[in-house]
């Protein structure tokens, strides 16, 4: 599609989720180029605001910045009664995180609950408040950013898998139940990105294979909404899960398992 045909499929304004930086930036960066108006959020305000004056300058796009936790139920609340009078036409939900990987035992429970709340619960919460106008209007769009873990099973990071699992069955029914509403859905389940998430959860940047960037990643989702209920970028990332996913089931979670230990191995995490 070109610029104009985006924002007449979709509408005018688009929401973006975990937009201070990464993949969420690079989806915010795409879609101004497009023409839309933006409303990011993201924790980060700071961030939020330097985005904001870089798009509305380089675009001439108008953009609203609501700095938002979805780890907070509240917050996730508040953005919901700000964001539902603005029409939003296509939303990005692909704000979430991952707690340093390691056995599941060795995270408190409470920075568990939080990564769940962020990863699965808001994101599924937010859809559930605007998907209706959107199908009420025969009209609309929704990304949610998942993971190849949310498609195998991944010792030593199986809270974060496990988070996105739930988010993989959810979005991919949603596509079926709503797909000749005129709303598209598309779950985006990325491999290893050059992204800073892959530091903070505890892997040396050298440790992961078929590293792609933000921007290749955004670009190559946007593609493909519209057009399946579910896709990979790169190769490599779907070879792994077609792997994963033809060998036998204990086979396959001993393969995964040993690979995730070895990094982190090798990353002095473990």
């Amino acid at each position: 599609m070109g610029s104009t045909e985006w924002t007449q499929r979709y509408g005018a304004t688009a929401l973006v989720t975990g937009a201070s930086s990464g993949i969420g930036e690079q989806f915010a960066r795409q879609l101004a180029r497009k023409g839309f108006n933006l409303v990011l959020t993201a924790r980060r305000e700071p961030q939020l605001q330097a985005l904001k004056q870089a798009l509305e300058r380089e675009q001439g796009i108008t953009v609203t910045c609501i700095p938002c936790d979805l780890s907070d139920p509240a917050q996730v609340d508040l953005l919901i009664t700000q964001v539902l009078p603005l029409d939003i036409g296509l939303v990005i939900s692909n704000a979430g995180y991952g707690v340093m990987k390691g056995a599941y035992l060795s995270v408190g429970i409470d920075a568990l609950e939080a990564m769940y709340r962020a990863n699965s619960l808001s994101p599924a919460r937010i859809a559930h408040a605007l998907l209706p106008a959107m199908i009420a209007n025969r009209r609309g769009g929704f990304i949610f950013t998942g993971s190849i873990e949310g498609d195998a099973v991944f010792p030593f990071s199986g809270a974060y898998a496990a988070s996105k699992a739930f988010l993989h069955s959810l979005v991919q029914a949603l596509w079926y139940e709503v797909k000749d509403s005129g709303v598209d859905i598309l779950l985006l389940a990325p491999g290893a990105t050059d992204t800073e998430a892959p530091v903070k959860q505890g892997i040396n940047r050298d440790q992961l294979q078929g590293v792609m960037s933000p921007a290749e990643v955004a670009e190559q989702a946007l593609a493909h909404l519209g057009k399946q209920p579910h896709f990979t970028p790169g190769f490599r990332n779907r070879l792994l899960v077609g792997l994963l996913r033809c060998l036998p089931r204990k086979l396959a979670i001993a393969m995964a398992g040993y690979g995730m230990q070895r990094a982190l191995d090798n990353s002095g995490s473990v």
